[in-house]
Formats: structure tokens, C-alpha cells, sequence
């Protein structure tokens, strides 16, 4: 023990040391690249005007303005810029670019934009290559129209400062402890339903998700995305008020439209952007996205103190709900299903299916959009969680457990529509309950306990179901109508139709599209969208196909070739049930909405329900001592295997938050902290 204890004390200082030279030798190469350079002060800047500039006055950008160092003639290889811009301190950034003559090009070429500030430091620091001795350098400034800056010191050939970072050193040193007892240290401990120490380790797993992810949403708290969630303040306004529509009589000119969903002829009347993303549906303005967020949120707020429930709130509510229901539903899942898994592997299962089911999409940007659908998988997570943990008495079902989770399953529809297909899992999580009842049909003192079941099932879609219709039919004329085709919006989606075309790309796009891969940070970029497809097609930036990304989903592959071993474990019905749901959730979103990445979310949640299951019936066949292929892998060879998909997938989704896929993304909104990062974790790129 005392000689292990040894051993692992040594792999610990070899591994701080190794992390070390890592910060010191590689992540601030500059420093050393750049030590020996003679710095050449920049005296004599240049407007576009052709008149001097003093360091330290302020000068105004405007259409065409530059600055220009001229008669340089000397070896430059980087530039240092100390520019000060009189931003708000979180957008305090100044995007320009480098346009150079060396001894190669007479005439100014430009290279790529970058980013300095004078809140960060390393991205001061330009390095520049041009054709030999550069003779002169004009600085243009793309999309700050209107910026103040003043310039305080250009210096050429300037000795970049060794930067030690603590964070990223402590960063690092948690990722050699996270590889070292993944990957080299044995599979012993396994779950146990009732131990106390998995519980608390669990738990503190749980709060360190919290206190990682809240703050990256604080961070997406952006005005714009801010402004998405008025419209659930309007729609608390009217509901007050008894009623349903959140303007009765819309602009005449949106009246007067012969088509008021085209926006080529609305934005022609002069109403282009009125009440964009809303509901226009007979002369009066609705707000289509689902109500229950703001029946159990905003409204009771709204009653109880007569103010608006600020927006965060219930965004932090239904994510922090998000997330308690990832772990408490894959708890679930392993306790009925698969209770030989490793320790190890059970949280990092935990983990990965919490980050991959769309929590950080929605972290990432805090708006009306997100929160529709986030709303919805919340409930559907609980929904599963009480539906699965309501049979963990093998006598009879937990009669609470089955009514909260058909109450929460029956609220989706009144969030996000498309995940109601997940209420048919009912079928495959009760198909047991439903054989007993038929076996005790003749047994008088069981009918009663089995109707109130029943009842409880069903009693929470009846009454949510009868709400939501009248709710439907007194905006839109029909209880099943949920009002998304009346949306103004960039195009019209009452005439969008229905085209077998789309599908080829649309599952192109969300399942099997690779991800972009580059060497600079965030190291995953945003795929491009190439389509023969000659229709209007609705679509943003991706960040890769779900299988070609989230690989611990690639088990799912496998169902047909090991659909015998799945019935014989009895969860042939359930994996077969959540691709199913998965696909015509799929199908669904590409014909009605398009392509979009937050539509990921949707459909995620039954691709890794059926993964996981699958993975579950593979761990569990290393214990029946049976003959087939995957009990000719060595057990720690799989599970290390595993363990690498993981790993891969959170790895994939986290560096996907600081992909610009979004409009308006962290460049704008938040660059200080997005440039920071980039520092922090780039190597090539500054």
C-alpha cells in the first residue's frame, strides 16, 4: 500500500512538472521566439487625411478611415498595439486589420482581421510575415464606424512577455487526473443503488455542472437574446388580463397586406420588422411559443407582486431543472437496467448524457427559442425519470410517481410540441405492468389498484390536453392548431408545405454531417450547407451531424445486428421506440422549422436513450458469461473504449460553446471574455 502510495506521489510530481514546462516552454512559445528582438517605437502615424497623429488624442473612425506607418524598411516580424477604445468594460474590443507593402507587393494587401483590447494582453501582440523587409503598414478598422480609440504605443519587433496562466495550469493538472484514473487505473468498484458515498459523489458532481454551467449562462445573458423573452412578458400582460392575444388590433398596414407572412411585402408597407417572430392570425397579434413557462413562472409572479419576472430566472429554473433530471434520469436507467456498470463509468455516463442532450446549447445563449424547447426536454427527463423509478417497487407501481411524471410529460405540449412523441415510451416502460394486469384480470382485489393507476396516467393528458385546446382554439380557430405557421418571420410558413426533398439534407445535417476541425481555437468551426435542393431552405451555420460528433452515440448503429440479445434483455421495445421517436422528430423539424442547431435538442434525448440502453445490455453481457463478440473484448479494453467516447463527446460539446454559430455569438456580445478564452487556450493563433 505505502509502495502504491509512493508510486502515485511520484506520477503526480512527474505530471505537475510535465504541465510546467507545457505552460512555461509551449503555451508561451512567443516568449522565448521573441526575446532576443529590438524593438523600433513607432513615432509617426499617419490618418487618411494625410496629417500626423499624436499618440495619446482620440481619433474617430468613420467610413474609410486608416492609419498608416510609412517608410518603415526595416525586418518587422510582430507588432504591438496599444490602443485604448472607450467601450462598455465587456465589450471593450477593437476589430482591425493589417495592409501591407514589403519588398515582394508595391501595392497594400490585406490579411485577416484580428482582434486587440486593451483589457487582454497576448492578442496585443501581432505577428506579421510579410515578403522581406516590410516598407510601410496601414491599419484599417472593419466594422467600427463610430469608435473612438486613442493610440498610445505602436512598437515594432517587440518582446512578447512571458504570460504565466494559473487557471490554465490548474486546468490542465485536472485533465491528467481525469486521464490517469480513466485510463490507467482498473474497473473495480461498481454501482450500488443504496451507498451513501456514490450518492454524495453524485451530488457534487451535480453542483460543480451547476456552478461550471450557470455562469456560462449569466455570460449569454445578452441584451439581444433578452429582448426574444419580452414576448413571454407581453403574453404574462394579457393573460392577467384575461386574454389570449398579445395585441388586438395589428399595424393597418400589416392588414392591408395581401400576404402579411411575405416579407419582401411587409418589410414594402413599411413593416418589415413589426412584432417579428410573433403570431399574426386574423387582424390581432399572438405570441405562438408554448405558455406553460410563463403559466408556472412569470404569471404567478406577475399576480403575487405586480412586477415582471425578470427573464434569468425561470432560463436558470428550467436549466438547473434540466440538468437535475439528466442525473436523476440516467440514475434510473442504470438502477433498473444495469447495476453491474463501474463507478467510473456510471458518472461519466451521467455527465456526457447531461452535456449531450442540448444543456449547453441553451447555456450558451439565453433566449424565448431556447427556453421553449429547454422547457420541454426538462419536463420530458422528469417525466421518464418518475415513469422508470415508479417501477422500482417490483409489486406494484408507484401510484405519485406515475401521475407527477404524466403531468410532466403531458406539459410538454404546452412547451415544445415535437417532444410529445416521448410519451409513447409509456408503451415500452410499462409493457410489463400491462402483461400483469392481463395475467390478474380475474383477480377482483388487483381491478381496483390498477384502474386508479390508470386514471393517474391519464388524468394529467386529459386535463392539460383540454386546456391547451381551448387555448389553441381561441386564438387560432382549432384546438390543434399551436400557431408556429402564422409567424412572421423570414419566410411563409403557412404556404412552406410539405416536401420529401428536404429530408435528404435535413438528415444530412443533424445526424451525419462531420464537424469542422481546425488548428486554431475553438478548434471546432461551423460547417458549411451545400444543397441541390431548389426550394427555400431555412438553415444556420451547423456544428456537425450527432453521430459524427456525439460518438458514445454510435452503439445505436448496432441495434439491428444485436436486435436478438436486446428482446432476450427485454429492452428491444424500448430502444426501438426512442429511434423511432428520434427519427420522426427529425423528419418533423426539418419540414416544419428547417435547420437549425438548437433543433438538435429536440431528438438528442431519444438517440442517447436508445444508446444508452444499448451500451447497458453490452456491460451487463461481461457478467452472463455468453459467447458473443463482445465478451471476446477484454473487459478493460471496453470499458476504456468507452470511457474515450465519452470523453470525446464532452470534449466535442464543450469546445462547440465557443463555436460562432449564432448570430450575433460571443464576438459580439461578450468579446472580452471570448478573446480571453482564446488566449488561454490557443497556441498558433496569436
Amino acid at each position: 500500500m505505502k509502495k502504491q502510495k509512493r508510486t502515485n506521489w511520484k506520477r503526480a510530481a512527474i505530471a505537475a512538472f510535465i504541465i510546467l514546462v507545457l505552460e512555461v516552454f509551449v503555451w508561451n512559445h512567443s516568449f522565448w521566439l521573441t526575446s532576443e528582438y529590438n524593438p523600433i517605437r513607432v513615432d509617426k502615424i499617419y490618418t487618411e487625411t494625410g496629417q500626423l497623429l499624436e499618440t495619446g488624442t482620440d481619433y474617430q473612425i468613420g467610413d474609410n478611415s486608416y492609419l498608416e506607418i510609412r517608410d518603415i524598411d526595416q525586418k518587422v516580424k510582430n507588432i504591438y498595439l496599444n490602443v485604448e477604445t472607450y467601450k462598455e468594460t465587456e465589450r471593450n474590443v477593437l476589430t482591425l486589420r493589417l495592409n501591407m507593402i514589403d519588398e515582394g507587393n508595391q501595392e497594400y494587401y490585406g490579411v485577416d482581421n484580428r482582434v486587440i483590447s486593451s483589457l487582454l494582453d497576448k492578442c496585443n501582440y501581432i505577428s506579421v510575415y510579410p515578403y522581406g523587409n516590410l516598407k510601410s503598414l496601414k491599419i484599417t478598422f472593419p466594422r467600427e464606424k463610430g469608435t473612438t480609440i486613442t493610440i498610445k504605443t505602436i512598437i515594432l519587433n517587440q518582446p512578447v512577455p512571458l504570460f504565466f496562466s494559473v487557471e490554465r495550469v490548474l486546468i490542465m493538472y485536472l485533465l491528467y487526473l481525469l486521464i490517469q484514473t480513466l485510463f490507467f487505473q482498473p474497473y473495480e468498484t461498481h454501482y450500488q443503488q443504496n451507498a451513501k458515498k456514490r450518492r454524495l459523489i453524485t451530488f457534487a458532481i451535480f453542483l460543480i455542472c451547476i456552478v461550471l454551467i450557470v455562469p456560462l449562462t449569466l455570460i449569454g445573458n445578452d441584451r439581444s437574446g433578452l429582448a426574444t423573452m419580452d414576448k413571454y412578458t407581453e403574453l404574462t400582460h394579457s393573460l392577467a388580463n384575461g386574454m389570449v392575444s398579445v395585441v388586438e388590433n395589428a399595424d393597418e398596414r400589416l392588414l392591408a397586406a395581401e400576404n402579411p407572412y411575405d416579407k419582401s411585402e411587409r418589410t414594402a408597407l413599411g413593416v418589415g420588422g413589426y412584432k417579428w417572430d410573433y403570431a399574426y392570425f386574423n387582424g390581432k397579434i399572438y405570441v405562438y411559443f408554448g405558455v406553460i413557462p410563463v403559466i408556472l413562472t412569470y404569471l404567478p409572479y406577475y399576480l403575487l407582486t405586480g412586477s415582471d419576472l425578470p427573464h434569468i430566472v425561470p432560463y436558470l429554473i428550467f436549466l438547473i431543472g434540466l440538468i437535475a433530471g439528466a442525473f436523476k434520469l440516467t440514475d434510473a436507467l442504470v438502477c433498473k437496467y444495469c447495476q453491474k456498470i463501474p463507478l467510473k463509468l456510471y458518472y461519466l455516463l451521467q455527465i456526457t448524457f447531461m452535456l449531450g442532450i442540448g444543456t449547453l446549447i441553451f447555456a450558451k445563449r439565453v433566449c424565448i427559442y431556447n427556453m421553449a424547447i429547454m422547457a420541454g426536454l426538462t419536463f420530458t427527463v422528469w417525466g421518464l425519470y418518475l415513469w422508470i423509478s415508479s417501477l422500482s417497487d417490483a409489486s406494484f407501481p408507484k401510484m405519485w410517481k406515475v401521475a407527477a411524471g404524466s403531468l410532466c410529460m403531458a406539459l410538454v405540449a404546452g412547451c415544445r410540441p415535437q417532444l410529445l412523441i416521448a410519451s409513447f415510451l409509456a408503451l415500452p416502460i410499462f409493457a410489463g405492468q400491462g402483461k400483469k394486469i392481463f395475467r390478474e384480470r380475474k383477480a377482483k382485489e388487483n381491478v381496483s389498484k390498477h384502474l386508479l393507476v390508470l386514471i393517474l396516467f391519464c388524468l394529467p393528458y386529459i386535463i392539460t390536453a383540454v386546456f391547451l385546446m381551448w387555448y389553441n382554439a381561441a386564438r387560432f380557430g382549432s384546438p390543434f392548431d399551436f400557431g408556429s405557421t402564422y409567424n412572421l418571420t423570414t419566410n411563409d410558413m403557412t404556404k412552406r408545405g410539405f416536401h420529401i426533398a428536404r429530408w435528404v439534407s435535413g438528415l444530412w445535417y443533424y445526424l451525419f454531417q462531420p464537424p469542422s476541425v481546425n488548428i486554431e481555437f475553438p478548434y471546432i468551426g461551423t460547417t458549411s450547407f451545400h444543397t441541390a435542393y431548389q426550394g427555400k431552405t431555412i438553415y444556420e451555420s451547423g456544428i456537425g451531424g450527432i453521430f459524427a460528433t456525439n460518438l458514445i452515440l454510435l452503439p445505436c448503429l448496432l441495434f439491428y445486428k444485436y436486435r436478438a440479445k436486446f428482446r432476450e434483455k427485454k429492452v428491444y421495445l424500448f430502444i426501438c421506440f426512442n429511434l423511432i421517436g428520434a427519427i420522426l422528430i427529425v423528419c418533423a423539424d426539418v419540414q416544419m422549422g428547417g435547420l437549425l442547431t438548437r433543433y438538435t435538442a429536440d431528438f438528442t434525448l431519444m438517440f442517447y436513450l436508445a444508446a444508452y440502453m444499448i451500451l447497458f445490455t453490452f456491460i451487463d453481457e461481461y457478467y452472463s458469461q455468453s459467447n458473443t463478440l463482445i465478451c471476446s473484448i477484454p473487459q478493460t479494453v471496453w470499458y476504456r473504449t468507452l470511457a474515450l467516447l465519452c470523453c470525446i463527446t464532452c470534449l466535442y460539446l464543450i469546445l462547440s460553446v465557443f463555436s460562432l454559430y449564432v448570430s450575433g455569438d460571443y464576438d459580439a456580445y461578450r468579446p472580452v471574455w471570448y478573446y480571453h478564452m482564446k488566449e488561454l487556450w490557443g497556441l498558433f493563433d496569436v
